[in-house]
């Protein structure tokens, strides 16, 4: 699969597939809908759902290029992680051959940032290396939220089983994690807005540069449908009714703000604007 690419100024986004499934029914990750409430939102036909309202949904990493920096965000689930969700244990995903036939080098990248901790926005954090999980990205500060770091060490939610072990704690203990505010700025036109509801220390990214402006969403908006009907709960949110504020208040500032919106699980064509559609909100993808 193709790397996409995007110009924010003078920030380069690129995006790297880990997995992209289409014809799932919708009710598996939302369970207050059904195909017939998506084939209702026309828009989301063919790029986020099918005709019949099933919907597709899509693991992926950004990598961000500013002029001094490569920065990693939400490395997706990695191959070979014991995980009690069957579509994330033990997998063997092409996604390092396709990171590195989209030109990077993961020597090169020097900061990993987490929207969240669940296992598909840690994986590649670390590999399995003579029976030992080992840094992936050997030069990179990885950047955790004090709350999304308790969430993860001491719960047993099955969004977070097993990542503590196998794709935190070898961070740490390679010297290679840094603790961070929720609203850190981390330079270079990167900063952080907490986005919390879906877990407790959930963060998005914003990026400026140039007098343009873009927002990778992390779990706060899983999928255009979610535009439409922002109040659908995701099957992972912790707090429902944190999250749909959480959601409600982050969509109301990408559409006034006219920033390029990455949805981290939007499938095909995950880059566009939010736009004001009736009560709620559109997802225009780019052409």
């Amino acid at each position: 699969m193709k790397a996409e690419r995007w110009q924010v100024g003078e920030v380069s986004i690129t995006s790297v597939v880990e997995e992209q499934t289409e014809h799932i029914p919708p009710e598996l990750f939302f369970p207050a809908a059904r195909a017939a409430d998506v084939s209702r939102v026309a828009w989301l036909v063919p790029d986020f759902a099918d005709a019949d309202g099933k919907v597709a949904m899509r693991v992926q990493a950004f990598v961000i290029e500013t002029r001094r920096r490569r920065v990693l965000v939400d490395p997706c689930v990695g191959n070979g992680k014991k995980r009690p969700m069957p579509f994330w244990n033990e997998r063997t995903f092409p996604f390092m051959d396709r990171f590195l036939a989209a030109g990077f080098d993961p020597g090169a990248i020097d900061t990993v940032v987490h929207t969240h901790l669940h296992a598909d926005h840690v994986g590649w954090d670390t590999q399995l290396v003579a029976g030992e999980w080992r840094p992936t990205f050997v030069n990179a500060r990885h950047l955790y939220t004090a709350r999304e770091l308790e969430f993860c060490s001491k719960n047993d939610n099955p969004g977070v089983a097993g990542v503590y072990a196998d794709s935190v704690a070898p961070i740490f203990e390679a010297g290679l994690a840094d603790l961070v505010d929720e609203d850190a700025d981390l330079g270079d036109g990167l900063r952080l807005e907490p986005s919390s509801g879906h877990t407790p220390g959930h963060v998005s990214l914003w990026i400026e540069s140039a007098g343009e402006t873009a927002l990778v969403s992390g779990d706060f908006l899983h999928h255009p449908l979610q535009c439409a009907e922002p109040g659908l709960a995701e099957v992972g949110d912790l707090d429902v009714e944190e999250a749909r504020a959480t959601r409600r208040r982050m969509l109301a500032r990408a559409c006034e703000r006219r920033a390029l919106f990455l949805g981290t699980h939007f499938a095909t064509r995950p880059a566009g604007r939010i736009e004001a559609h009736g009560d709620a909100y559109r997802f225009r993808p780019l052409p």
